[in-house]
């Protein structure tokens, strides 16, 4: 058995023993580790992590911070300094190319629609309707569908003595295309309303079609070339200098087969010897523009049909050509006093 002095000895050295290790930093006890004695160096080097952590920690916080301020340098003051000058290296930095790609394409744009308007010197806006009114550049051809009207009718150009023509192509029913053209100075004719374009494709002749040497009430149209007459207006006159008269209250055209007046125009009823005749302003819609067409007119047979016109109208008619009303004051207002105009009822 130990003696308590023993005892007691060896637990004070083995205290001051600890004492001298721990002091000496070779283990510890933290509660970090459970309990367990571990070398210092652990807690050195866990400490070393931790600040690193933490350095990293702040460090991305920072740079987080720092990204999301926007660059001021970049905004408001660019570096003029780095970019060299256009002129010096003759190669156009993107942002110039880009302006001069932009301004090509806008100029390129521009020409295009400028090709793609008509004229303005030689054309028209004359009732909503675009006409070429001025003789074209470099004329050295006529109309084809023209060459076709008058061959297939046993005409030449050299034939047609006259300097504006209006043709009637007729349809079915009652329809037909309507074409103008005009005489150039050098004889060759064009199509006031464009290549191979009708004026209207909205035309109509006699309910019972067309056909030669007419007779009264057939309610036909006449077939062939007539040379046109007077126009006629009631109320705003054409802007035109072509002959032509105003209908008023005592206008009348006689369809009195009998009369010396048939197929005539009378002003008044002093000489009245009819007892029919269109008194021509109740007839406003039909009547509102025209032009007498030459038939059966200088010399009139009873025989024959009266009041062929060209006039206005959306349907057929007893024998006249209809047209709707604004292209038929264009076609008016087409004409002058040097015109000498025909119209050719076309089979």
């Amino acid at each position: 058995m130990k003696k308590p002095v023993f005892i007691i000895t060896q637990t004070i050295l083995t205290i001051v023993l600890i004492a001298s290790v721990a002091s000496a930093g070779l283990v510890t006890m933290d509660i970090r580790t459970g309990g367990k004695i571990l070398p210092q160096e652990w807690f050195s080097t866990q400490k070393k992590a931790e600040n690193k952590a933490d350095k990293n920690k702040g460090s991305v916080v920072e740079n987080s911070a720092e990204q999301s301020k926007p660059e001021e340098t970049s905004v408001s003051k660019p570096q003029e300094s780095s970019a060299p000058a256009a002129h010096s290296s003759g190669i156009e930095d993107s942002s110039a190319q880009e302006s001069s790609r932009d301004e090509s394409s806008k100029s390129e744009e521009s020409n295009r629609e400028e090709s793609s308007k008509p004229e303005e010197s030689s054309k028209s806006d004359a009732g909503g309707l675009e006409l070429i009114l001025e003789e074209p550049k470099n004329l050295k051809s006529n109309p084809k569908e023209l060459t076709k009207f008058i061959n297939d009718y046993g005409y030449d150009y050299d034939s047609l003595g006259f300097n504006r023509l209006i043709v009637v192509d007729v349809g079915s029913k009652g329809s037909a295309k309507v074409y103008c053209y005009q005489k150039s100075s050098k004889n060759y004719w064009w199509n006031i309303a464009g290549s191979g374009k009708a004026i209207t494709d909205k035309g109509y002749i006699g309910e019972k079609g067309a056909d030669f040497d007419i007779s009264p009430d057939s309610q036909k149209s006449p077939l062939g070339f007539y040379a046109l007459d007077d126009a006629f207006y009631i109320g705003e006159k054409p802007d035109s200098t072509y002959p032509m008269f105003e209908i008023t209250e005592d206008t009348y055209w006689v369809d009195d087969t009998k009369s010396e007046f048939y197929n005539q125009k009378a002003e008044g009823t002093d000489d009245k010897d009819w007892s029919s005749a269109k008194h021509m302003i109740d007839d406003e819609d039909t009547y509102k523009y025209g032009i007498v067409i030459d038939f059966n007119i200088s010399s009139p047979d009873s025989k024959l049909a009266n009041s062929i016109f060209m006039e206005c109208g959306n349907a057929v008619t007893d024998g006249s050509v209809a047209v709707p009303e604004n292209v038929m004051k264009s076609i008016i207002e087409w004409l002058d006093s040097d015109s000498n105009a025909y119209i050719f009822i076309s089979p």
